[in-house]
């Protein structure tokens, strides 16, 4: 039996994501899945659906944030060069633990140092994400003093990296990547409107509104937050837990996987991030994206999201002054008119895996 090692950023769930979308399209008859990360082991059981043993663990620390949307830069400095002061002794143990895994392959989202040290002992290993943190950390920090070397130190480790897939759409990445193009990673849901009406006991006219920021913690706004007459919002359960509204409801309330839930409402604000988008994409549910320019996948997520499906744009100060309320409005009354995306990015990567894993 092959034995495959997977490491995941645990900075936010767009990771996991990506991967569970690759790792539920693979043939694991004669694979065994170790998954090496730090997001929390319901969230990644909830999203894959193969046997996996899990080893909870910390390579990276993506960028420090102050919520879902700004990055702390000082903050993620000082990580950064703590971290890089003693990157040999990290890489030297990190290759010492690939050693007593005994890995055939190292699938990485997107986790440099195991990378690094895979290169060190010889075991394959392929990169997937639509982001790497190297080119988002020169984005934020590259001007910095000190900020040079590391970012050659996270960029040589990414490079050892046998193959870089990224999925549609990606952020621009560094040309010494072994990068490969593929199609879009999304989980396509089970639309069911219905559910979402009897379990919120609400009338057929009744339109659904997902809140979803990602997996990064966030103060949502909702004394300022509008009532739209036969709207429900439904929010993360931990925004609630203070807070009390008719129409605005928990997502546990639905006993509904996320992507299930997301295909059954009628419109989703988020920010920009690669994981909602496509999902919305693929499941033909229009979006509401708070914008983020400093952000690296800006330009390129909203303009494909603009190409193949129905997005209106607003900003965390709209947001929090509640004055988004019309631009969801109309995006609730506009018709779907693009043709279907089809999400087949993750069959893609796990055919690459497959193929790497009988090699």
């Amino acid at each position: 039996m092959k034995h495959l090692l997977i490491d995941i950023s645990a900075h936010g769930f767009g990771h996991v994501a990506q991967t569970s979308a690759v790792l539920n399209a693979l043939d694991c008859r004669d694979i065994r899945l170790t998954i090496r990360s730090l997001t929390p082991e319901a969230v990644l059981r909830r999203r894959i659906h193969q046997p996996f043993t899990l080893i909870p663990y910390q390579q990276d620390n993506g960028m420090v944030m102050h919520d879902a949307l700004r990055v702390d830069v000082a903050a993620s400095l000082r990580w950064y060069e703590v971290f890089h002061a003693g990157y040999a002794r990290h890489k030297a143990q990190a290759a010492s633990e690939l050693e007593q895994l005994q890995p055939d392959l190292l699938f990485s989202n997107v986790p440099y140092l195991g990378l690094d040290a895979a290169g060190e002992v010889g075991v394959p290993a392929v990169a997937l994400c639509s982001l790497n943190w190297a080119d988002v950390f020169r984005a934020y920090c590259g001007s910095l003093p000190g900020a040079a070397s590391i970012h050659a130190q996270i960029l040589a480790a990414y490079a050892r990296a046998d193959v870089f897939l990224q999925p549609v759409p990606s952020m621009d990445m560094h040309p010494t990547l072994r990068s490969r193009a593929i199609a879009p990673i999304a989980s396509l849901g089970q639309r069911n409107p219905a559910q979402l009406r009897e379990k919120a006991n609400q009338p057929d006219a009744t339109r659904f509104v997902l809140v979803a920021l990602g997996g990064v913690g966030m103060e949502y706004p909702l004394a300022t937050w509008p009532r739209l007459p036969n709207v429900c919002w439904i929010f993360p359960d931990a925004a609630l837990a203070a807070f009390a509204r008719p129409d605005c409801l928990p997502e546990s309330l639905f006993g509904m996987s996320y992507v299930d839930l997301l295909s059954s409402c009628d419109a989703v604000i988020t920010k920009t991030g690669y994981g909602t988008q496509t999902e919305a994409v693929v499941n033909r549910v229009p979006v509401l994206c708070i914008r983020r320019p400093d952000w690296p996948e800006e330009p390129n997520l909203p303009s494909w999201h603009q190409q193949h499906g129905e997005i209106a744009f607003t900003t965390w100060q709209e947001v929090q002054a509640g004055s988004f309320a019309s631009k969801l409005a109309v995006l609730l009354e506009t018709p779907w008119q693009q043709p279907p995306v089809l999400p087949t990015g993750a069959a893609e990567a796990a055919v690459e895996l497959q193929w790497r894993l009988r090699a």
